[in-house]
């Protein structure tokens, strides 16, 4: 079945992030140690809430603040905790490419108003990318897995492609739970773990490619476009 629509998960696939380094610039702010901070604070069920949609961000930072047993300043807390992406160019050529030839596509990610909000002034490209159906968990008030958020991206999709059927969209994400509840609500997907063996299976779908990843092609005109975007923010990402 031909794909007609792609999600791309945000964390690990159109950006890289680095929980270690959350922990090490959090470590710093509140001076305790990296292992104090991760057995203070890393629970999957203390940030289910906010990436749900369910805490505030003052509630979410409030509770920072009393694990920590630290009130560090608000901004630096902010920074800490955000800080921590850098953008998979590898993957953006590729976002950008069905971008430039209007390919329906979005964003499906579980994540937090903060995050959301950095990325968004961080990476400006990427919403250049895709200004249209970003769904993100919080804003939904669903998670993947969950097959109630599949059913809420496959309707947002639906309202560009009335005729669109679910084994017409790809889901490309990096957690294996999430590729598999895709799966079973009828998505077609790409579990992404490397750039490479990713490439291998974007290839199969036929969708549209950057020339560099052509083989035989002509690389020049959309290499370097591509190049030319990427330095000209590469200074404002790397801020």
């Amino acid at each position: 079945m031909p794909i007609r629509f792609v999600y791309f998960d945000l964390g690990n696939v159109l950006i890289h992030f680095s929980v270690h380094r959350m922990l090490c610039q959090l470590a710093e702010l509140a001076q305790k140690s990296e292992a104090e901070i991760q057995e203070l604070l890393f629970d999957e069920q203390r940030y289910r809430g906010y990436e749900v949609g369910e805490k505030s961000t003052e509630e979410f930072l409030d509770m920072i603040c009393q694990s920590l047993e630290s009130t560090p300043d608000r901004d630096a807390l902010i920074h800490a905790i955000c800080d921590i992406f850098w953008a998979n160019d590898p993957i953006l050529s590729i976002a950008r490419k069905l971008s430039t030839t209007d390919f329906p596509r979005g964003i499906l990610s579980n994540t937090n108003p903060l995050h959301w909000r950095y990325i968004e002034m961080a990476f400006p490209r990427i919403w250049d990318f895709f200004p249209n159906h970003r769904i993100a968990s919080f804003e939904v008030r669903s998670l993947k897995p969950f097959p109630e958020i599949y059913q809420i991206a496959f309707d947002d999709a639906k309202r560009e492609i009335p005729d669109l059927q679910p084994n017409e969209v790809l889901l490309i994400d990096d957690l294996e739970a999430n590729v598999k509840a895709a799966q079973e609500f009828g998505f077609q997907t790409i579990h992404y773990i490397e750039f490479d063996d990713f490439l291998v299976e974007y290839k199969k779908t036929g969708l549209p490619l950057p020339s560099r990843y052509v083989d035989g092609a002509d690389q020049n005109a959309d290499q370097n476009g591509e190049n030319g975007e990427e330095n000209g923010e590469q200074g404002a990402e790397e801020e």
